[in-house]
């Protein structure tokens, strides 16, 4: 941050938001926080310093919905005076102000998060997971702390079975036990990997709450192809297309299509050539013309052209930025609603794509190491929801009850 230039430079970002209609409201919040910076210049070592200190505190008598202002505001100059970022009624998320458990933990402790932080880098694992697994693993350490652990060996069984209950309800599920086991196993090779071991053991067994998933049916397929058809529907735009259709035939994650590049499309040979931004991992895909068409009709007759970035999917409001991986979701929601499926409160994100592409072709008799490459998991386990909902194959596996006397009643609805 630089306050000093930031005290010339603050009329262009006003003037700006007054030229581009923002509201009165708005403006006025930036103003205020723009006043309480200058006032308290040399008081704060950061944007984040700064927010703690004059703004957090006046949520405990303040409203929560002013708070949220104050924190918009902040993020908005913040976005100006660092970034060269203007505002643009998107979602602007350099910075995000939480409290965080990493923060008030102990050296030792710290150093054990800090310590997978390294380990998972070296693993080309994606920064979204070693941000979400070092939370859950900070949270529990610093539960421990608080409960006066000082390092894993003053972990007791006590503690641990109190950070997952609360004595009457459970309070932390299967998942967040197995991000912090995560984090905990890295310590091999170092002085602490014997305690985290028996920290691990320690760990009450925890019910898998995850359902079985929901997956499209061929009834539906069959209405989402016949709506994809060149001239079936005019109510949606070249870019929506082009999108459902990738998703539907190539079963990519939806961060992976908002953030492909032209230059990951080999059209010589009608390849699609990609690292996975949740694994890191390349994958190959081919570019079958029910999937290049819809895009080069995007391409050639609705993307702007001259762009300065690669992207291929842009922003409708604001085409010199790339289309935000959330955008999918809102892109596949609006396509269901159009062509009249998924109604009724039903799942209808894009994940069921993926999900009907496995559970299809494991009917089909392919082997889960194939399946696994094609949707590019870095472990065979993530393909187990998918094993549970393949009823073909685990009919096969049902034992008769024909030698077993069975009363009729049971069977009676």
């Amino acid at each position: 941050m630089d306050i000093k230039k930031l005290k010339k430079t603050h009329p262009e970002l006003l003037e700006y938001m007054k030229a581009n209609g923002f509201g009165s409201v708005t403006i006025g919040g930036v103003k205020v926080m723009f006043r309480r910076l200058f006032d308290h210049e040399g008081e704060y070592t950061s944007y984040n310093d700064f927010y703690k200190k004059f703004i957090s505190k006046e949520g405990i008598e303040g409203s929560t919905k002013r708070l949220g202002y104050y924190r918009t505001s902040v993020r908005t100059i913040q976005g100006f005076d660092e970034f060269d970022h203007f505002p643009n009624r998107l979602k602007f998320a350099p910075v995000q102000y939480r409290e965080c458990s990493y923060d008030h933990l102990n050296p030792i402790f710290k150093g054990i998060v800090d310590h997978y932080k390294q380990v998972a880098l070296k693993e080309c694992k994606s920064e979204k997971s070693i941000r979400v697994e070092s939370n859950a693993a900070s949270t529990f350490l610093y539960h421990m702390q608080r409960n006066g652990a000082n390092d894993p060996f003053g972990v007791t069984e006590s503690m641990i079975l109190s950070f997952f209950y609360d004595g009457c309800k459970q309070l932390r599920g299967c998942s967040y036990k197995t991000k912090i086991k995560t984090v905990l196993k890295a310590t091999i090779k170092t002085d602490y990997y014997a305690e985290c071991t028996r920290i691990i053991e320690d760990m009450p067994c925890l019910k898998n709450g995850r359902k079985n998933f929901t997956t499209l049916v061929n009834d539906e397929i069959r209405i989402i192809k016949e709506n994809l058809q060149e001239g079936a529907r005019n109510d949606l735009s070249l870019r929506d297309k082009a999108v459902v259709s990738m998703a539907l035939y190539t079963a990519l994650r939806g961060t992976d299509i908002a953030q492909m590049q032209i230059n990951n499309i080999d059209l010589e040979r009608d390849l699609i050539i990609l690292t996975q931004s949740k694994t890191q991992q390349p994958i190959v895909l081919p570019l079958r013309a029910v999937v290049g068409n819809p895009l080069i009709n995007y391409l050639l007759n609705e993307r702007p052209r001259n762009l300065d970035i690669k992207s291929i999917f842009t922003n409708v409001h604001d085409p010199e930025n790339p289309m935000d991986s959330s955008t999918i979701g809102g892109i596949i929601r609006r396509f269901f609603e159009k062509i009249g499926i998924r109604g009724d409160d039903k799942e209808n994100g894009i994940r069921l794509f993926r999900r009907y592409l496995a559970s299809k072709v494991l009917e089909n008799g392919v082997q889960p190491k194939i399946i696994s490459d094609i949707l590019g998991h870095q472990s065979p386990e993530s393909l187990n929801p998918y094993i549970y909902t393949d009823i073909k194959h685990l009919r096969e596996c049902g034992l008769s009850i024909e030698k077993y006397p069975v009363g009729k009643e049971v069977f009676q609805v």
